[in-house]
């Protein structure tokens, strides 16, 4: 795994928070879609959930400057969505933002991966723009033995400097 893709993959932190230092452009935060719906076989399999059951699931992208970066899913078992309210009404708010500021956060598990063309679904595929694969990483998040799963794929114009149009603040 090339440094500049392990930075950003294993950032301990806030991703919103990382953008916005790293960027000296806008940040934006577009909802995709969100409601109550089945999980993935994996993501059921991650939060120890069967997979009929239902979850809310909140679908976003994170931009810079209006240019997709980040694709994010994050998949609240009923449970959650009903012991931490304040997560179900986000709308374009970073989910970053809010989980952070919460003192009982504990990240349990990171999970990374590198993700070819054809295991995207039809909707993230035209963001490759003629790449082969992008790097993902799951994170399995704890607040107050309350259990979420924050997905994060990492679009290729995130480790081009070159391609983008904005600059990068040192890190």
């Amino acid at each position: 795994m090339p440094s500049q893709v392990s930075d950003w993959l294993l950032e301990p932190g806030s991703l919103t928070r990382r953008m916005k230092e790293s960027f000296q452009a806008p940040f934006g935060v577009q909802l995709i879609e969100q409601g109550l719906a089945k999980p993935t076989l994996a993501d059921a399999q991650c939060l120890k959930q069967r997979p009929q059951h239902i979850a809310l699931i909140r679908e976003v992208q994170l931009s810079i400057a209006g240019r997709p970066f980040v694709f994010a899913r994050t998949t609240l078992p009923r449970s959650v969505a009903q012991g931490l309210q304040e997560l179900t009404h986000l709308g374009t708010k970073p989910l970053g933002e809010v989980i952070f500021n919460y003192p009982e956060l504990k990240r349990l598990r990171l999970d990374l991966a590198k993700i070819g063309y054809g295991q995207l679904n039809p909707q993230t595929q035209p963001l490759l723009k003629g790449h082969s694969h992008l790097w993902a990483r799951r994170n399995t998040y704890q607040i107050n033995q309350h259990e979420l799963l924050v997905s994060e794929f990492f679009l290729p114009a995130l480790f081009k400097e070159n391609d983008i149009s904005i600059k990068k603040r040192k890190y």
